[in-house]
Parts: C-alpha cells; structure tokens; sequence
C-alpha cells in the first residue's frame, strides 16, 4: 500500500497570497536509465490517505511511494540515486510528508483538504523529486576487495590512501571517509563524504570518488620528483585485480575506533606498502571553531619511498615580498615558483605510466607560435615531451578524453597541446610553463585520467530527458576561426542542457566543454538544477506528471543530431549553434547566422 489514491480532477489548488503563492502538489518520479521507463504520481489535497505517527500526528511516508514506483519502472531499489546526490546511491528522499496537528480524519473532507495544501505548499525540498536507477543491482560488495583495490591504485599512482575517523557533524558517533591525498599535505577542514560505518564507507567509494581527496587547494603540499624506479612499469600490484590484498578490516576499524574516541578523530595511512596509524587532534595553531573541524596529525608516517629529489622552488621575484600584491601570472597567486612537474596518466584500471618534466629535459628547443603585437605576449610551442596529449594513444582514447583524475573536466587544453605563452617582459617558455603547471596543481602533480568517461551516453541521456517530457538542446561552437593561434581554443566546445520544449531556444553563447562526452557527464551530474529549472512558475499552473514505458523505443539515435549541429556550426565559425531534441521526437535548429 503506497498511501496515494486516485489524483482529483479539476485545477491545482494555490495557498498563500501575492508573491507567497505556493502549489500544492508534489510530484515523485522514478526513472530506469537502461530502458527510459519513467513512472510518475502526484500528490495533491484528497489524493492520499495520512497514516498515524506514535505521536498522535499524521502522515504520508515517502518510502511506499518509492518502492512502488521503482517497480513499475523496473529499478532495482539499490541503485536509486537521488540528483542531489548523484554520488551515493542508494539515498532515498526524507522520511515523509508531515501533516499539520490540527487534521484529523474527523473534520469535514474541505477542511481536511486544506491541511493536506498547507502540508504540501510548506514543503522544504524541491516539488518534483526524481530518483534514477538501473535495472539489476551491482553484486553486493566484498569490502576486503575493495580497499584492496583502493591501496593497490595508491600505490600505482604514488599517493596515500587515507581512511579518516571524525566525530559527526550530525549526530553522535563517528563520520567515516575514504579518499587518495597527496603525502605530506595538511588535513582538510572538512570530511569529503559522511558514512556511519567503514564498510559502508567503501561500499560508496569509487576510484574516481577517492581521487575528489586529491583536489583539495594546498600550495605548501611538498613537491618531489618521481626516482627512475618509481617511474618505471611495474606488474599490476596485488589488489587491483580483486585479490583481497591481506586487510584486516574489523582489525583496522577497532583500532581506528580506539584512536578517535581517545584524541577526537583518527586516519589510518596506505603508504608505502603498510598502514600507518594516526590520531586528529583539534589544531590550536590557527584561528579555527569548532564548526570549521580543523584537525592535525598526531604522528606523521614515514617519508614515502617514491619520493626522489625535491622539485626545485624558488620564492617568486616579483610578489613575495608584496605585502598585498596583485595577482602574478609568474607565479599564478601561490608567491613561489617551482621548476618542475611529474605527470601521471592512468585508467584506473590497473595501467599507469607517469613522466618527469624537468626544464632541461628534451634539447629540442621550443617554438615561436606567434607574437601578440598589442600586449607583446608570445606564444610558444613546446617539444612533445612537454605534452600530455600524446599519452593519449597508449590507453586507447583520444586527447579529448584525458581527464582530471575524478573524471569530471577535460585537462587543460594548454597541458594538452605543450603551448606556453610568455609576457611582454620576456623568459624562458619551458620554465614559465612548468611554474603555471606547478602552480596549478598541488604538489606539482599533474594527475590524469585516460578512459571512458562515467554516466549515461547522449542517447541515454536524451532517452531520459524524453521521458520526463522535456528537451534537450546540444550546443557546438567550431573553433575553425582560431587556426594558427595555439593559445585559443581549438576544435570544438560542447554543451548539452535540459530544457522546457515550450521554452524558446537560448543558444549557450559559451559552451565550455572540450568533448562532447564531457557534456553529457555535467549534464546529467548536475541535473537536479536543471529539473528545477524547469518547474512551471505560475503557481496557477499544475507539474506535469510523466509517464513512458520501456517499451516506448530504443534510446534516440543522436549520430544524426550531432552530424546537423556541427554542420551548422562550421558556416559560422565561432558562433554556437543548437539543436534541441523535443520530446515528441521532432528536433528544431537555432538560426543560421546568430549576426543576421
């Protein structure tokens, strides 16, 4: 029993007044990614029956709806994931929807249906709550496997694997978070991810997800060079193929569990082939609160042994003894200057291949692109060492689909191609390039993801957007008008955005994405907002409710839709141009000439 009944006739009921005016109704929606099955209910006043509570209040739970809903939609209940939090599946909406005290099954049907509008119009989250899942649920995890995965990675990559112990923010007990850092960096001020337990921490954790630890902003994070033995392949470590690698888990929650509650909080520390255990204390050398959890190590581990010479640093001559200086584009605002770099290219998967950039590296001398006569900036082309596209072959993927470690940005173009630029007041292209490079990564880390990219296809997506009964615009700017300048963008830029069919067409004057992949993984990462966005705003007017069965049709092909955008695209270069997928199947094109 689910609680909702048939949905009343007739116009949405509006509660408040002037610009208060709310709707009551909620809409909850269930999709299935791998068929584009939708199911859908309404809530409105008279549309449900209240339960009771223990005490003496009513009201609806959610969880019935849910479950019903996933199975008309044939979602394994497992990987539901709310779009708020694309990253923890399984997490449901909150409990219920509370009614005021003063309904009671008693009072007369209009009063009650009032209550029930007042309950509805006061909600807290957002009216139209969509869950996605998939149709069969993952095996269950073997949590040993796991971290031993987790450390095997660490050790491919030359980076700790951090398991943390805070008291929660919440509730009493303990918050639990598993992530990749670099050695020798400070603690963050806050936990990335929050779970009750170690086994439920790592049942939520990915590869990718572990890598968010790595992005934490820390100038002072030690920068070293990788020694020839770390830099050359090894065998894949034990581990990483799903061996259970020897860990103890109870063993290693225990202790962590004993160090927490002793001292505030606890890590334990994968490096250099063995734990490293640590108490987190409060740290009383800044000026922190409570409320901000700044911590410090008890102990530091052992320096970790793929750590070679120190990257050469120097402070910079131009900002590090301004008291308040302007922002410094030799140092790029971190007041030192390091003369090197280590990039490393990996799949996640078990191949990694890391490089040292050193200023005298290659002997091939850079190249003069072209010069910018108006700020004298000139433009430098740097051998192919000094490139991480190239790299891209070995995996298999195009340069396009190298990544930030977590999978989320295409990696800088500039880092991509070799090119440098040096101001008007002269320099070396090869230093002036690593400083940018060492000042834009912690730890002079160039970290680099080279696979797929995670989520739904574009025609999944576009499948998905189709059964919520909205569109979808594919946005593309042709860079054909910026040949010959190496420093501009190159090739092609993409955006991909849900959008009201009825909505007229605002081309994305900007579309930021280097590959269209990349798109489509922002797109839907960041749905949620995008669905709001789309919620009528005259209170007046009802939510739609959608509804498509899996046997609605395949997933659309949109080979054809990005054949007609790029082609529109390329008779004006420069400009964007969309397409918009309507639901109904039909597609609409921006104008030809956005200057006409």
């Amino acid at each position: 029993m689910t609680g909702v009944n048939a949905v009343p006739a007739g116009s949405v009921r509006v509660v408040g007044f002037g610009s208060e005016r709310r709707r009551a109704q909620l809409v909850f929606t269930v999709a299935n990614l791998d068929t584009g099955a939708v199911a859908s209910t309404s809530l409105v006043p008279g549309s449900f029956t209240p339960l009771p509570t223990p005490g003496g209040t009513w009201w609806l739970p959610y969880a019935p709806i849910v479950t019903d809903l996933a199975a008309r939609a044939g979602v394994a209940a497992a990987t539901l994931r709310d779009p708020d939090f694309p990253d923890e599946p399984g997490r449901r909406p909150s409990s219920g929807l509370m009614l005021p005290i003063q309904w009671q099954p008693g009072i007369p049907e209009r009063e009650r249906h009032n209550w029930e509008a007042v309950a509805l119009a006061d909600r807290r989250s957002t009216p139209w709550l969509v869950l996605l899942g998939r149709a069969t649920a993952p095996p269950a995890p073997d949590h040993a496997r796991l971290l031993g995965r987790l450390c095997a990675l660490a050790d491919q990559l030359h980076v700790d694997l951090v398991i943390e112990a805070r008291p929660s923010s919440t509730k009493g007990g303990l918050s639990w978070d598993i992530r990749f850092e670099l050695a020798g960096g400070k603690v963050p001020d806050y936990a990335h991810r929050w779970a009750a337990d170690l086994p439920t921490a790592l049942a939520r954790i990915s590869p990718q997800l572990a890598a968010s630890g790595l992005s934490v902003a820390d100038r002072d994070t030690p920068a070293h060079f990788l020694p020839d033995d770390a830099l050359t392949p090894h065998p894949v470590p034990v581990g990483l193929d799903g061996h259970p690698g020897g860990h103890d888990l109870d063993q290693l929650e225990r202790r962590m569990v004993s160090d927490a509650e002793q001292h505030g909080g606890a890590q334990a520390i994968w490096r250099n082939r063995h734990w490293w255990h640590t108490s987190l204390r409060p740290d009383d050398t800044e000026s922190s609160t409570p409320v901000g959890g700044r911590f410090r190590r008890g102990w530091e581990p052992p320096t970790p042994k793929y750590w070679g010479e120190a990257i050469p640093t120097h402070p910079c001559t131009r900002c590090a003894d301004v008291a308040d200086p302007p922002y410094c584009t030799d140092c790029y605002g971190t007041r030192q200057v390091r003369r090197g770099v280590v990039v490393t290219v990996t799949d996640l998967r078990g191949r990694t291949v890391h490089r040292n950039w050193r200023p005298d590296d290659d002997p091939t001398p850079p190249v003069r692109a072209l010069t910018d006569r108006p700020s004298g900036t000139t433009v430098w082309q740097l051998p192919e060492h000094y490139q991480v596209g190239p790299m891209a072959a070995g995996f298999g993927v195009q340069p396009t689909d190298l990544t930030d470690l977590d999978g989320e940005h295409v990696l800088d173009q500039h880092f991509r191609t070799g090119v440098s630029e040096v101001g008007h007041w002269g320099g070396d292209p090869v230093a002036a390039y690593l400083a940018e490079a060492a000042a834009a990564h912690d730890g002079a880390r160039i970290l680099v993801r080279a696979n797929d990219w995670p989520g739904p296809t574009l025609d999944e997506l576009a499948r998905l957007v189709r059964g919520l009964g909205l569109a979808l615009d594919l946005t593309v700017t042709d860079h054909a008008d910026t040949v010959g300048h190496p420093e501009l963008l190159q090739g092609h830029s993409w955006s991909v955005q849900v959008a009201e069919p009825a909505a007229p067409m605002a081309v994305d004057p900007v579309p930021t994405c280097a590959a269209l992949p990349e798109a489509v993984a922002l797109c839907h990462r960041y749905l949620y907002g995008a669905l709001r966005a789309t919620i009528p705003a005259d209170p007046e007017k009802p939510m739609s409710v959608p509804q498509q069965a899996a046997s609605a049709g395949p997933a659309p092909d949109t080979a054809a839709f990005i054949t007609e955008v790029r082609r529109l695209a390329a008779t004006q270069p420069g400009h964007a141009a969309t397409i918009r997928l309507h639901p109904d199947g039909t597609h609409t094109t921006s104008p030809d000439d956005p200057r006409s």
